[in-house]
């Protein structure tokens, strides 16, 4: 690299040199510390950078090219023509008010996720949960001392993990006790295939690793009986 060329592609400022070596992407001092902390970023199309201060050529647009683009956007709630918006008029006043989980698949694509979903419950502990179902457990949990996790991903192996709605380390002597609530029909397919993914596993789970798992419905939470499920957890056993 010739001297000609030390200086900052986005500055002008001299490349910054550590021990003789100068960068090879030849960013002053300034701009390699905001590289470092995350608020600089390379982008790979235009070969320009994007941060504070700085746009990149892709981020650099017309307004009328923003009126093309933005004219095309389709609801991401129901897929229908939105005017330029993300949300078209009948989901955006159904909507509004609440909370909307969204599921995003790739840049492009939204999955809405079910109609419980679509307010928040905070439990006493502060813990945030899908369905009023899962508050009563959570607020069961926190009111006896139990000591307990919402929905914490645990590694299995290098391929596979699994999410268990409420994880608690120890309780009544039993150890790793993983609480699933199922809450939805087989209607529902894409929270049908999350439910069989994790009942295929936990027999496997349960005889490597020697956990307890306790399954939960409607009814065990409507009548109290999910207490008794979890007090009479056995180490080493399904219950369901």
């Amino acid at each position: 690299m010739s001297n000609e060329k030390l200086v900052c592609p986005i500055c002008g400022e001299p490349t910054r040199v550590y021990m003789g070596n100068a960068r090879k992407d030849r960013l002053c001092g300034k701009h390699a510390d905001m590289l470092k902390a995350g608020e600089l970023v390379h982008c790979d199309q235009c070969d320009g950078w994007d941060g504070p201060g700085v746009k990149c050529k892709c981020k650099i647009i017309t307004k009328e090219s923003t009126k093309e683009t933005t004219s095309d956007l389709m609801c991401i709630i129901c897929g229908e023509p939105s005017n330029g918006k993300h949300f078209c008029l009948k989901c955006y006043k159904q909507y509004s008010k609440k909370v909307l989980y969204i599921q995003v698949k790739k840049c492009n694509e939204f999955t809405k996720l079910d109609a419980e979903y679509e307010s928040d419950f905070t439990c006493e502990d502060g813990h945030l949960v899908k369905s009023p179902y899962e508050k009563i457990i959570d607020d069961y949990l926190y009111r006896e001392g139990i000591k307990h996790a919402y929905e914490k991903k645990i590694d299995i192996d290098e391929t596979h993990d699994i999410t268990p709605d409420f994880f608690i380390p120890e309780y009544n002597g039993i150890k790793n006790i993983y609480v699933e609530f199922w809450g939805y029909g087989e209607e529902n397919v894409e929270y049908t295939r999350r439910k069989e993914y994790k009942t295929n596993l936990y027999p496997t789970l349960v005889a490597k690793e020697n956990i307890s798992v306790v399954y939960l419905n409607k009814k065990d939470v409507e009548t109290d009986n999910f207490k008794k499920k979890i007090k009479y957890a056995k180490q080493g056993e399904i219950k369901e």
